[in-house]
């Protein structure tokens, strides 16, 4: 599905302080971060290159990771 995932924190101790992710899928990179369990994408946004059901398939993978990395 995807490969590489990290969680990179950033803005750590701030109101601004979300969960930031990056991933690979087929060879192309992409970031996000997670509000309110929504994930945010940045520029480039996999529904560019990848199917809708995919996107789907990835967005619930990575709030499950997420929140496994979280509770740790």
């Amino acid at each position: 599905m995807f490969e590489n995932f990290e969680v990179n924190p950033l803005f750590e101790g701030s109101v601004h302080e979300h969960p930031h992710f990056s991933l690979s899928v087929e060879g192309n990179q992409y970031k996000g971060m997670i509000e309110d369990n929504k994930i945010h994408w940045y520029n480039p946004h996999p529904k560019q290159t990848l199917e809708e059901e995919h996107v789907c398939a990835i967005e619930a993978k990575v709030i499950t990771m997420l929140s496994d990395h979280l509770e740790q």
